[in-house]
């Protein structure tokens, strides 16, 4: 009898065991996740201190180190974006400093972040393993992992407004008082983060409105179209900064620039115009045939909500740039990139084309990782490193100005080099008896390109026609004499010294550039260094 009530028991704790087990094993698309985010840490975390900052990125550094008040003031009348991000990187800046490693790791989380986001939002919309394979292109997308590394707003407007087409998926669904405030709170977020969130928030709360007609739904609505009221100060008030240079840039030449972008980073500077557009138009009709052809009926119906917002974020500002405003840019319309994704992850699984969509999902994910690569290694393709001419310059052992011709504007320095000020007065008279001369070997503009980010706080600059590579003269003008002249990647720096300390003021020196280069610059930056 003993034995028998030890047989039962036994099986009986066998019986739990194989039932328990299952649930306590972590399924295949789990697993699957938990390595691509792991792929994703190391990608932006082991290289994020690969390049210098460049201009914008200055200017948060700048921007972090002020109080918060007159971070505010900057912030309105310097920055084309409204203040969440500012304030939340101000915050961020006073526990974990102001270095580029503690700016960018900001970005690097929100990046890293929306991986599991692509996952969520594929899995809402289609299925786990289209959410997989999202996340997996999120990852791996050499434009996520640029604006991962960099000290700017833009995976925080990528990160909210993923989060926040989630939250609508549901409410479209099913409009209970979670998923409306959800989504409201995430519009709201969002809109404060960046303008370019409205054109994925407007179609979002026109569907909405359209579908329910609650009250509760106008209400929701009209609080984020108050809070998008409440940003359009900021806009306004930016007189100095603005956004004429990308009027500049024909609007063909930034489309097909996107398209490369989105796809292959900054190889885009590689690429010709036919290059982008055929691409775009190959990933066109592939998306198009497996929709058509690949689909059923339920996937069809599960992406054309997501793909109709798509063509809305990506057309909406070009028309709008016909009869108005022109600010379409590649970064300004990432808020497409999270239904893009989905999209084609869901079309790459569809279940009567399944070689076509295992083929795009394969290409698509080499050419991501190969252009991630690449990015990574081949300096043309970085940003530029102006902490390597500041370690060139070295320490300031005489009063000395800094006069850096264009490529790109040198603010950079102003925080690679110590004792130097942000904002320095051109009329003040101030000693010197060194100037340090900044060329370029080769242009990275093309000719009659604008110069982007001119005006900014303490940017003293001239602009003029470009006649030539503005490499610094051989021959020391003004009584000095040239002392050295050497290489920096793409940089030529002379340095001239005068016998005796000279007076000389930022607005002088603006205007004998053409003494100290052998062509005009198209731009020059001057501010003055004082020794430790």
């Amino acid at each position: 009898m003993t034995s028998s009530r030890r047989y039962m028991s036994y099986s009986a704790d066998l019986a739990h065991e194989i039932r328990v087990r299952p649930a306590l094993r972590v399924r295949a698309d789990v697993a699957v996740l938990i390595a691509v985010v792991a792929v994703a840490v190391v990608i932006r975390i082991l290289t994020i201190d690969n390049q210098s900052i460049w201009t914008d990125e200055a200017l948060t550094g700048y921007e972090t180190r002020l109080p918060f008040g007159a971070m505010l003031h900057t912030v309105i009348n310097f920055e084309t974006t409204p203040p969440l991000y500012f304030v939340l990187i101000w915050a961020w800046a006073k526990v974990f400093g102001t270095g580029a490693v503690a700016l960018r790791v900001f970005s690097s989380i929100c990046g890293v972040a929306l991986v599991p986001v692509a996952y969520a939002c594929g899995r809402e919309i289609v299925s786990r393993w289209a959410g997989v394979l999202a996340a997996a292109f999120v990852a791996v997308n050499p434009l996520m992992v640029w604006y991962s590394q960099e000290a700017r707003s833009y995976m925080l407007l990528a990160l909210l407004t993923a989060i926040g087409f989630i939250w609508f998926m549901r409410a479209h669904r099913e409009l209970s008082r979670r998923n409306l405030m959800w989504w409201i709170t995430l519009a709201c977020v969002s809109v404060m983060t960046h303008f370019f969130a409205g054109f994925i928030v407007a179609p979002e709360a026109a569907l909405l409105l359209w579908r329910w007609r609650t009250r509760a739904c106008v209400l929701g609505i009209g609080m984020v179209v108050a809070v998008q009221a409440a940003m359009l100060p900021f806009a306004v008030a930016d007189t100095t900064h603005g956004t004429a240079w990308i009027h500049g840039i024909p609007r063909v030449t930034r489309i097909w620039e996107a398209i490369v972008e989105w796809g292959a980073g900054t190889l885009y500077r590689r690429a010709t115009e036919f290059e982008g557009l055929a691409a775009g138009l190959a990933l066109l009709v592939v998306a198009v045939l497996l929709y058509a052809r690949g689909a059923d009926r339920e996937l069809r119906r599960r992406v054309r909500l997501p793909a109709g917002i798509v063509v809305f974020v990506l057309i909406a500002p070009l028309l709008l740039g016909l009869v108005g405003p022109d600010f379409f840019l590649s970064r300004n319309v990432i808020p497409a990139f999270m239904p893009l994704v989905v999209v084609i992850a869901a079309l790459c699984l569809a279940p009567r084309a399944r070689a076509l969509g295992a083929a795009l999902a394969a290409a698509l994910l080499v050419i991501f990782s190969v252009a991630t690569a690449r990015v990574q290694t081949n300096g043309y393709l970085q940003r530029p490193q102006w902490r390597d001419v500041a370690t060139a310059l070295g320490p300031a052992t005489l009063p000395r100005a800094i006069i850096a011709a264009d490529s790109t504007t040198a603010d950079p320095l102003k925080l690679y080099l110590p004792h130097v000020s942000w904002v320095q007065n051109q009329a003040k008279p101030r000693t010197i008896q060194e100037v340090d001369i900044i060329g370029v070997r080769n242009r990275r503009f093309a000719k009659g390109a604008p110069v982007p980010g001119t005006g900014l706080p303490g940017r003293p600059l001239r602009v003029a026609p470009p006649r030539g590579n503005p490499v610094p003269r051989d021959v020391a003008p003004f009584g000095s004499h040239l002392i050295a002249l050497f290489r920096v990647h793409n940089w030529m720096i002379g340095r001239f010294v005068f016998p005796h300390p000279i007076t000389v003021t930022i607005k002088q020196l603006l205007g004998q550039e053409g003494a100290y280069f052998r062509h005009l610059p198209r731009s020059v930056l001057v501010f003055v260094q004082q020794p430790r």
